[in-house]
């Protein structure tokens, strides 16, 4: 009885390309979203104050991770809509927290010259 050698089989390795990412991007993204839900809630008296604490930081992080991302997506070729939205959505926060201390700061100085120690 004679045993037929089985063939060998070849085994094949494929390795596994991941496509580029960008997570400056995706970054700048999610916090300029974070960023302009907080905000919003900066002309509100008392809670504002704290919403507008967190937004200014999540906003200021935003646009420095956008434009980071935006370098980064030149090179690598993705994530240039997320920076942009990123930044955007950073900067109008920031438009809107400094809009509010503006008027805030108006509203003190008039309630103040309007009153009169009596």
């Amino acid at each position: 009885m004679s045993y037929a050698p089985h063939p060998q089989q070849q085994v094949i390795y494929q390795q596994v390309v991941r496509p580029p990412s960008n997570g400056m991007a995706v970054t700048a993204l999610i916090l300029g979203l974070v960023a302009i839900v907080t905000g919003v809630w900066s002309p509100i008296p008392f809670v504002g104050l704290v919403a507008a604490f967190f937004a200014f930081v999540s906003a200021l992080l935003a646009v420095i991770f956008g434009i980071v991302g935006l370098r980064k997506a030149n090179t690598v070729g993705v994530g240039r809509g997320n920076s942009v939205a990123g930044i955007v959505t950073g900067a109008l926060t920031l438009g809107i927290i400094g809009l509010t201390t503006v008027a805030w700061i108006v509203a003190a100085a008039a309630s103040s010259a309007s009153y009169s120690g009596a």
